[in-house]
């Protein structure tokens, strides 16, 4: 993952380029594979949780070992005096003090599943190659000897989370800054990718394939039921760095033959669904896609009691995913101690009970493409089994405001979320409904076609 200070995605009129287009989507032909990606598709609310050495030292990723500059988030601490070797040296060291007292999977699970979230995707191992699990193939983990935490991270955090019902899936990089068969440290290092030429030296980066099908066996062997790999560093792919994924994913499916492996930005049969960052695509889109961003400023918490983004503006951001056919994959993270942001806390109770109310909108839903429109808001709709559900968003603000409905006049019955029966009357073309104002930049109308003929 990259670091933003820009985590409010644009919602209208964008016009982007992240593969998240239908074009070039392969869909997958194994009927078991298809299964489980309509029910992933069906949960449609999801956290990703971000932690390691990084937050430790005060940063929301591991981009500062290398000195390809992406913006402030790839730079060093302010402080830091002494040679790029010499900073990897002190940042893998800094193992040795991150602790992380203060982490309790239980409270993390329960504060997402209170959010009403319904899967989970943990960080084994970020881009410095630091695994917060139990590898068997290296001591720069968080159950070494040598490391502060001297615990299975992943596995207190997967048992808690499956404890509150949720699905849990693996967020892997595929690149690997401390493997000697990624980055030589004989060699001059300048941004993320390999520093040595493979061609000359095959025996060194098959090493470290090798090194990445074995740690990916070991995590869908050793941890129980995983719904998805979380393949990240899409820059890790053929022909630059192939690691052949033909035979990882093959692997992996023999493991756990319902996975959904999802080698991010590459596309093809191996990126089963898309995972635009910090962005919502501008207009619908059938094929699965999965649109991850954080709560707060940073992937995880870089200070303690890190405020989050208001809850206005994730209720507008979850409408406008779910109504294109997407999930809402939201960032969240511990601080350097393990703790849970307390505003974070509260945001994500906050999402939960605007979930209680009006998930029959969201869960298990496709986007659905029906006229709909008034003076004032955008309208967008999704469809559970006969239901559609209209989505009325408030570009701005935290209310919405009483506004005419206008639909198509099949739909003969609309009701608020509540069961509030809304009266319909006929305008030209069109049924009207008079939406009364909310308490929320949201409002959603049920709407749905019986045999009881509109009043006029």
């Amino acid at each position: 993952m990259t670091d933003s200070h820009s985590t409010a995605p644009q919602i209208e009129g964008v016009e982007i380029d992240l593969g998240t287009d239908e074009v070039d989507y392969e869909w997958p032909t194994n009927p078991e594979t298809l299964s489980a990606l309509e029910h992933w598709r069906d949960l449609k609310v999801g956290v990703l949780i971000h932690w390691g050495i990084y937050s430790h030292i005060g940063q929301a990723g591991s981009w500062s070992l290398h000195r390809e500059h992406l913006g402030d988030f790839t730079d060093p601490p302010a402080d830091w005096e002494g040679t790029d070797a010499e900073y990897h040296d002190w940042y893998n060291n800094q193992m040795r003090a991150f602790s992380g007292p203060d982490y309790d999977a239980a409270e993390w699970a329960a504060a997402c599943a209170g959010s009403g979230a319904k899967y989970m995707i943990f960080t084994a191992k970020h881009h410095d190659g630091f695994a917060m699990y139990d590898t068997r193939y290296s001591s720069f983990k968080s159950t070494s000897e040598g490391s502060g935490l001297k615990r299975d991270v992943m596995r207190e955090t997967f048992d808690a989370f499956r404890e509150e019902n949720l699905e849990v899936g693996v967020y892997f990089s595929k690149a690997d800054w401390n493997h000697p068969g990624y980055w030589d440290r004989a060699e001059p290092i300048s941004d993320r990718f390999h520093n040595y030429d493979i061609a000359e030296r095959p025996r060194q980066w098959g090493s470290f394939v090798d090194y990445t099908h074995a740690q990916i066996e070991e995590l869908l062997t050793h941890y129980g039921k995983v719904n998805v790999l979380w393949l990240d560093a899409g820059w890790v792919r053929e022909p630059a760095e192939p690691i052949d994924m033909p035979s990882l994913a093959a692997n992996a499916l023999t493991a756990q033959p319902d996975l959904l492996i999802v080698d991010r930005t590459v596309h093809g049969p191996y990126e089963l669904y898309r995972t635009p960052e910090q962005v919502i695509p501008p207009q619908p889109i059938s094929s699965p896609w999965e649109s991850c961003i954080p709560m707060t400023d940073h992937w995880c918490s870089i200070v303690r009691d890190e405020a989050a983004r208001p809850l206005a503006d994730i209720l507008r951001e979850l409408a406008a995913v779910v109504t294109r056919g997407g999930n809402y994959l939201i960032g969240v993270g511990p601080d350097a101690t393990g703790h849970l942001s307390r505003p974070v806390a509260q945001r994500l109770a906050e999402l939960g009970e605007w979930l209680d109310a009006n998930g029959k909108a969201v869960y298990g839903s496709r986007a659905e493409d029906v006229a709909l429109s008034s003076d004032v808001l955008s309208w967008a709709a999704t469809r559970r089994a006969e239901v559609v559900y209209a989505f009325g968003i408030a570009g701005t603000g935290e209310h919405t405001p009483e506004v005419e409905l206008h639909f198509p006049r099949e739909f003969t019955s609309a009701r608020l979320m509540d069961g509030t029966v809304l009266p319909i009357r006929s305008a030209d073309a069109d049924n009207v409904v008079l939406v009364p104002p909310g308490n929320a930049p949201v409002i959603i109308v049920a709407l749905e076609r019986t045999e009881k003929e509109p009043t006029t």
